[in-house]
């Protein structure tokens, strides 16, 4: 969704006349006179969507005072792809001032949803000046990190899912009913890798799916991790517990260590398994102890 500017900004305008900070026309100028006061960023980096709207960059005060300290700051483009002020992003203000009684202020930061597929973008926030303390030198700047939201269909995948699934040692195909899962936002596995459970009718198992998306064809594919864990500890009855793992199936139904590879609708509701160059048709069940838990070929997902 694209917002107005001038929409935001009147917003962002109401919004911090009602906030917790206390501005330079309500506050006269008094300012702290003790010594061994320090104000420093709360953050060194700061990470966002830029479909957030309005975020709070934390300014942090130590020391006793007698008194307010004012603190000013200023924005500045980031080294890679950088953010524009009152395009990426807007500003409310750029001074707080902060009472005896306060030992965090904010910056407000207003950030821009546009719709176009980019990199992620960068911008810096400052420590320019502060009345009544002064400045931690090694916690001056908040690096910010504006995501981009357009192409990240990653979350998309998550739900509810059928998945249809052809044996090669049954006539008809079955269906099971499957979760999507993904990574949280902090996990390196974010964008990355999502995990699916329900396959051969169990909860408990689990594939996991890598996710690729290329930003300039705007193409992407999803395609299971071959040799990955599926189950542990079943009891198949083999003198012993066993573990399962879950590789691609090739033309001659054995298998092999590569990806059966899939494409997704544009409206993330199905998605089509196809050939992989190497020939992996299918996926392959293959239990620890040498033998074969089940393969077949998967015709669908679709999602509930």
């Amino acid at each position: 969704m694209k917002i107005s500017k001038i929409y935001i900004a009147v917003v962002a305008a109401l919004t911090f006349t009602a906030c917790a900070n206390k501005t330079e026309w309500d506050i006269p100028e008094d300012w702290n006179t003790t010594g061994d006061v320090t104000v420093a960023m709360g953050k060194a980096t700061y990470s966002v969507s830029e479909a957030k709207g309005m975020i709070n960059i934390p300014i942090i005060v130590t020391g006793e005072r007698n008194a307010n300290v004012k603190v000013t700051v200023e924005v500045s483009a980031g080294d890679e792809n950088p953010a524009e002020e009152d395009k990426n992003y807007l500003v409310t203000s750029k001074s707080v001032i902060i009472s005896p009684d306060q030992n965090e202020a904010n910056i407000e930061i207003v950030t821009v949803d546009d719709e176009d597929i980019n990199d992620n973008r960068v911008f810096n926030i400052t420590l320019v000046s502060v009345q009544g303390a002064t400045i931690d030198e090694t916690n001056r700047v908040t690096v910010v990190t504006l995501k981009d939201n357009d192409a990240l269909f990653y979350e998309k995948f998550a739900g509810k899912w059928t998945m249809t699934f052809q044996s090669a040692y049954d006539d008809g195909p079955v269906e099971w009913d499957c979760t999507i899962t993904t990574a949280d936002e902090d996990d390196p596995d974010y964008n990355k890798y999502m995990y699916v459970s329900g396959m051969m009718g169990y909860s408990w198992t689990q594939a996991i799916l890598e996710y690729n998306y290329d930003k300039e064809t705007r193409e992407g594919t999803l395609s299971f991790v071959p040799g990955a864990t599926f189950a542990e500890e079943v009891n198949f009855g083999l003198g012993g517990y066993n573990n399962v793992f879950l590789y691609g199936m090739s033309f001659e139904g054995k298998p092999v260590n590569a990806s059966l590879v899939g494409t997704w609708s544009e409206d993330f509701k199905s998605i089509t398994f196809h050939q992989d160059p190497e020939g992996v048709i299918g996926v392959y069940f293959y239990i620890d102890a040498g033998y074969t838990w089940d393969k077949g070929t998967i015709e669908a997902m679709t999602k509930k």
